[in-house]
């Protein structure tokens, strides 16, 4: 059952510490963005489920049975495939587990799809902030930023090292609704965040 973001983010206030706004991202466009991911999953299971079902007519026809054991290999593509498909239900489902929230001392994005975290921001030391906004109307609001360098691998003989690639990863608040929040290291003082339709916390 989904949770009130109010109810969530008081669940993790410490003493002395003020809720201002919580909200979670917008389940709809969590969801966009896997449909084609799910499109693709019932593509390939109506190629393999006529594959299959074209093997089995033929061993049936020609009356050797050993060829029925062939059809068992398009098993494993139509349960990858299943994945696919429930990307959106399970997106949504992320989505309405996510609860971002806002202080006067921290930001916090809480995570309590499967397995729960909490991973929280000082908006004393906050260097870094940006936003987006997108056509739907939600919009991004990034607070963090990291670089990540990682080294592709490779099985061929002889070839020469990869080369490291450094890539800029950035977290915030993301998908959420009119993302033009104040900044977050002016929270102190604030009796509420406008114009977000996010929840405002009572002070």
């Amino acid at each position: 059952m989904k949770k009130n973001p109010l109810e969530r983010a008081r669940e993790e206030l410490i003493e002395g510490e003020e809720l201002i706004w919580a909200d979670s991202p917008d389940p709809n466009r969590r969801m966009s963005k896997k449909r084609k991911a799910a499109i693709f999953g019932k593509v390939i299971i109506a190629v393999v489920f006529l594959w299959m079902l074209g093997v089995i007519m033929t061993s049936f026809s020609t009356g050797k049975m050993a060829g029925l054991a062939l059809a068992l290999f398009g098993l494993p593509f139509m349960f990858m495939a299943s994945k696919l498909i429930n990307k959106p239900k399970v997106a949504k489902s992320r989505a309405e587990q996510t609860f971002y929230v806002l202080t006067n001392r921290r930001l916090m994005i809480i995570d309590d799809y499967k397995k729960k975290s909490v991973v929280s921001y000082d908006i004393d030391k906050l260097d870094f902030l940006e936003r987006a906004e997108h056509n739907d109307g939600t919009g991004d609001i990034l607070f963090t930023k990291s670089l990540v360098t990682s080294v592709p691998t490779t099985d061929r003989d002889n070839a020469p090292p990869p080369k490291a690639v450094t890539r800029e990863v950035k977290k915030g608040f993301l998908d959420i609704h009119e993302a033009k929040l104040n900044d977050p290291r002016q929270s102190r003082g604030l009796k509420r965040v406008s114009p977000l339709k996010g929840q405002i916390g009572n002070r």
